[in-house]
């Protein structure tokens, strides 16, 4: 329960309210409108039942999507009790589950409007018809509000839903996120496609006007946030095709762990991309690392670094060629790694893959600093791991993990890098040829690097044992399979005989 519990509550939660609502309109057309019950039969309970949980859903989606607003949740009170950091999780739920909904709701309503092309005329005035002029099947479906709507509908669902799987949404993000902007179309027909309200009033606007306008003031916030002055200090360019951007914004506030939403006027206007942070607070401006991965990442590259070269390739700029600001930036937002700091742990384990490790960047660094200023920190432990396939990439961050191996009080931070591709001729005899040296020969810690896999397993175990009785705070950003290994054996060694427990925090945005 120490991992699932505050997310099954939610989920019990959600479920039961939208079973309620659900419950209610099952009844009411099965056992109340028995005069429409034998017109219709169950297409019409079906209908009428999946709309009242298309209704609920619709204005849960929207406070999904609220980031102001949950990262003020998240440093609540209500932070220790519900998941915040699982919004997307849940966006998705909500999402798939007005699915499922829409569907039921449209198959039924194809088979009432069978059922009235063929009703009697008696029956067609119980049902709010015109005996006179008897619709059919096909003017029922396309010509009336609820049927043409519900099909543009349908439409905008497909294409949003489409463009949102990952492998359309992560080398084409331009496609999803204008096709997500469909929502707009979706709740505004919405709003109508119960009229003229035959069989019970149009109720959807009832239910989604709150969230709308809560929404619509989030954006608000972030649009006129996003619009202040940014200048972009510095940019470097890494191995493995990661450029780092060294940000200033007057304003712009943020805790160690959060992420950001970049957007490049030059490259797409309305554009607006989340990056995890990897400065710290401390620090006088606010960095992020990005990996050239799509045709955004791609066009930003070339921006920046034409000459394709590795090190400093900007400083100070504050406009693009055409003249258009270089960058906007909003945010912090809230996330998991938050609680590195704020969820009471007297021991962490930060693991990263690949480019997943930069908001430990973050974490480390806030740590250093913390040193430096008092000489002490809440965590008395921070196990760090950095499991990468490129050995260029243990650059990144190397300056910090060097700084806090010669500042490591009370040998508080122990760090394991490992190597998962396999090395050269020349660099396996270089490593061998250095094996004596001080500094590793990978990295150049004074730590050495692991080559192969971690074996989850037997730290997760060593751990339970070494801290026995301990909450252990478990913080991972990378690769989707890796995290369904960590939180299985987070699980695992949550255990009644050590007392110990492991607490999984997952980066999602």
């Amino acid at each position: 329960m120490v991992n699932d519990g505050p997310k099954l509550v939610l989920i019990i939660i959600w479920l039961l309210g939208q079973g309620a609502a659900i419950g209610e309109r099952w009844y009411h057309y099965a056992y109340v409108r028995t005069d429409v019950f034998a017109i219709l039969g169950y297409a019409a309970v079906l209908a009428r039942a999946s709309a009242a949980g298309i209704k609920i859903n619709c204005a849960l989606i929207l406070f999904t999507m609220c980031r102001n607003f949950l990262s003020l949740l998240r440093g609540s009170f209500l932070g220790s009790l519900l998941p915040f950091d699982k919004n997307i999780v849940f966006h998705r739920y909500i999402a798939w589950t007005i699915a499922l909904q829409t569907a039921i709701h449209a198959g039924s309503h194809y088979f009432n409007y069978l059922y009235i092309s063929q009703a009697n005329a008696t029956q067609l005035k119980t049902l709010g018809q015109n005996p006179a002029n008897p619709p059919t099947t096909w003017t029922l479906a396309f010509t009336t509000i609820p049927g043409s709507t519900g099909h543009i509908v349908s439409l905008c669902m497909i294409l949003m839903y489409s463009s949102a799987i990952k492998y359309i949404r992560s080398p084409m993000f331009e496609i999803f996120w204008y096709t997500h902007h469909l929502f707009i179309v979706f709740f505004g027909l919405l709003c109508g496609h119960g009229f003229p309200g035959v069989l019970e009033p149009p109720s959807f606007w009832m239910y989604v006007c709150g969230p709308m306008l809560f929404y619509f003031i989030e954006r608000s916030i972030r649009v006129a946030r996003g619009n202040q002055d940014t200048i972009l200090q510095l940019a470097v360019a890494h191995p493995s095709k990661v450029i780092e951007l060294q940000l200033k914004k007057s304003t712009f506030k943020y805790k160690s762990g959060q992420y950001l939403f970049i957007n490049c006027p030059y490259i797409a206007k309305q554009e607006w991309h989340p990056f995890t942070i990897t400065s710290a607070p401390e620090e006088d401006f606010v960095s992020v690392h990005i990996r050239v991965v799509g045709d955004w990442t791609g066009e930003l590259w070339t921006l920046l670094n034409p000459e394709k070269k590795l090190g400093i390739v900007q400083e100070n700029l504050l406009s693009a060629p055409d003249g258009s600001p270089i960058f906007k930036i909003d945010g912090g937002f809230g996330a998991a790694s938050e609680e590195v700091f704020t969820g009471g742990f007297r021991t962490v384990m930060l693991i990263g893959g690949g480019i997943g490790v930069t908001p430990f960047g973050s974490i480390l660094k806030s740590i250093r600093f913390k040193l430096q200023k008092t000489g002490m920190t809440s965590i008395e432990k921070a196990y760090f791991y950095w499991i990468s396939r490129d050995k260029n990439a243990f650059e990144w961050f190397s300056d910090v993990l060097a700084a806090l191996e010669q500042e490591n009080y009370n040998n508080f931070l122990e760090i394991n890098t490992y190597l998962t591709s396999q090395l050269s001729v020349d660099e396996i005899r270089n490593v061998m040829y250095g094996f004596d040296a001080e500094a590793d020969q990978i990295t150049g810690l004074q730590s050495p690097t692991h080559f192969g896999r971690p074996n989850w397993n037997e730290i997760f175990k060593e751990k339970s044992i070494t801290h026995q009785g301990q909450t252990i705070g478990v913080f991972f950003c990378g690769p989707a399979v890796l995290s369904k290994e960590l939180y299985k054996f987070a699980r695992k060694y949550t255990s009644t005989q050590t007392r110990t427990k492991f607490k999984y925090h997952k980066e999602n945005f």
